[in-house]
């Protein structure tokens, strides 16, 4: 079992993304090789690792990256904005940044979910996705 399946190299070369500093790059590399090695029953090795493995971990490492970093915006930046104003007798209406943000945070179980459906999305045909018994045609 590989536990890094992509390097930051392939990420911002080959993928075409930056999303994702280098400087943490790793660490998200990590939580999303460990989320496709779980749903792929730890099947990748050397031999099949592809630019379709490569990607599906790309993906999956910006949701948690995006994910992680909308949690540490509502954590740092709980002021207010200015939704609108009138300027003929004033009013002001302000939004919460943070009430908005938080809307999009996943829970665990959904991020687990989101992170399920691009693994299939991107591995269902290629049988390491497959949990059940393989039954061998060749017997007669």
């Amino acid at each position: 079992m590989l536990t890094e399946l992509v390097d930051y190299e392939y990420y911002s070369k080959t993928y075409e993304d930056s999303s994702i500093p280098e400087s943490s790059f790793k660490k998200y590399s990590l939580k999303a090789s460990s989320k496709v090695n779980y749903y792929t029953s730890n099947r990748i090795n050397e031999l099949i690792l592809s630019d379709n493995i490569r990607n599906t971990v790309c993906e999956i490492a910006e949701l948690i990256y995006k994910q992680d970093l909308l949690k540490t915006n509502i954590l740092d930046n709980s002021s207010k904005e200015v939704a609108s104003e009138t300027v003929g007798p004033h009013s002001k209406s302000y939004v919460n940044k943070s009430n908005l943000q938080s809307q999009h945070i996943l829970s665990e179980s959904e991020l687990d979910r989101e992170c399920y459906k691009i693994c299939y999305e991107y591995l269902v045909h290629t049988g390491l996705m497959f949990r059940g018994k393989r039954i061998c045609s060749h017997i007669q």
